[in-house]
């Protein structure tokens, strides 16, 4: 009982800080002070310092984020290890703030990773996702020096160095659906950008999808959960491809899959893109790709069958094409689904989207039906 008080306790502690907070972003304009802007002289105009005013918003947003949790650490059945998790987002919290107000931005960085992955693995419980492991602590209690926290100024975003390697755990947008990771890279060599399983702290982590992006290029990738994957990821991996190591920075942003662009009747874009196409009844794409060879094509039906009907799709990812030779193809499919495209950057497509025309009659009795139908 004394630690369910000593949770309750420490969310009213920081409600004050989340007020004061809220009346300093009111505040038209604002003196800069050392937790919010670093005042420069230039030419006889002030100009605030964009690092620690992004850190400020970072560590704000993060206050309000608290503000509005709906877990009641004296419920009943509330496991144990979201009670820890909690305290670590209050301390996460707390910590940040001391160590903006001395301009520690690297401790403030850290403090928030510390904070978003205990959120994100509170989340995962709520929802009956896998848990993230957080494996910076897993390498202190190790004796390892925990690798490099990304830059993340804002929810899902997060950034880093082409030259080394990160594992972020994934904050899903929607809890329970797969999302849209869309990636930004500049520079040279190539990166990986690999989702991975991490099932303890002791064990390596199991890679279920591989993604390569070079040079300067964007794309955005579907990124799987359950139920449309038996094993869904916990964590992101980003690191330097080995064989075309090279400089440079990266950045990944997570959509929620109602950010996928529509496909109406035709779209046209290049490299690996998520689409929907939104038509309930049965349609036939059509697929022009030029560019290199070997990319592929995938749809996934979101349709509604009646109880009677089979779709061939089935309920995974299928792969519709994966071709080295041909660069246009045509086929049917259910009608509403998501259509993944996996090209290279250089690549362009077209695809184009037609209600599928009623097959005509045949057989002894077509000529027959015909009359009558005239």
């Amino acid at each position: 009982m004394d630690l369910v008080l000593g949770y309750v306790l420490g969310l009213a502690s920081a409600l004050p800080f989340l007020f004061v907070f809220r009346m300093r972003r009111s505040a038209a304009p604002p003196n800069p002070t050392a937790a919010a802007a670093d005042a420069v002289r230039d030419g006889g105009v002030r100009t605030p310092d964009r690092r620690i005013a992004e850190l400020t918003e970072t560590v704000t947003e993060l206050g309000e984020e608290i503000g509005g949790l709906t877990f009641d650490p004296a419920a009943p059945g509330v496991p144990p290890e979201s009670m820890k998790d909690y305290r670590r987002v209050l301390d996460g919290y707390a910590n940040a703030r001391d160590a903006l107000d001395s301009r520690d931005f690297e401790q403030v960085r850290q403090e928030l990773a510390n904070a978003r992955n205990a959120l994100v693995r509170m989340d995962a419980r709520a929802h009956g996702l896998p848990v993230p492991v957080d494996v910076s602590r897993a390498a202190r209690e190790r004796g390892e020096p925990p690798g490099p926290q990304p830059l993340s100024n804002r929810r899902f975003s997060y950034s880093g160095s082409n030259e080394r390697a990160y594992t972020v755990p994934i904050d899903w947008p929607e809890p329970g659906r797969s999302a849209i990771m869309e990636v930004t890279r500049n520079g040279t060599g190539s990166t990986e950008f690999n989702s991975v399983l991490v099932r303890a702290e002791q064990s390596r982590p199991k890679t279920l999808r591989t993604r390569f992006l070079g040079g300067s290029a964007r794309a955005r990738f579907y990124l799987e959960t359950t139920p449309d994957v038996f094993e869904a990821p916990t964590h992101l991996r980003i690191a330097p491809d080995e064989v075309h190591r090279g400089t440079g920075a990266w950045t990944v942003r997570l959509h929620p899959l109602s950010e996928a662009v529509e496909l109406v009747r035709e779209y046209q874009g290049s490299g690996a893109e998520v689409l929907v196409y939104r038509a309930k009844a049965p349609a036939v794409l059509g697929i022009h790709v030029a560019g290199p060879s070997g990319w592929e094509v995938e749809y996934r039906c979101m349709r509604e069958h009646r109880r009677w009907e089979q779709c061939r799709f089935g309920r995974l990812r299928t792969l519709m094409y994966d071709l080295r030779d041909e660069d246009r193809r045509s086929a049917r499919i259910c009608g509403r689904g998501l259509i993944v495209v996996h090209a290279a950057g250089s690549a362009r497509w077209s695809l184009s989207a037609a209600p599928e025309q009623p097959a005509s009659p045949s057989g002894p009795l077509s000529g027959i039906r015909r009359l009558f139908e005239v």
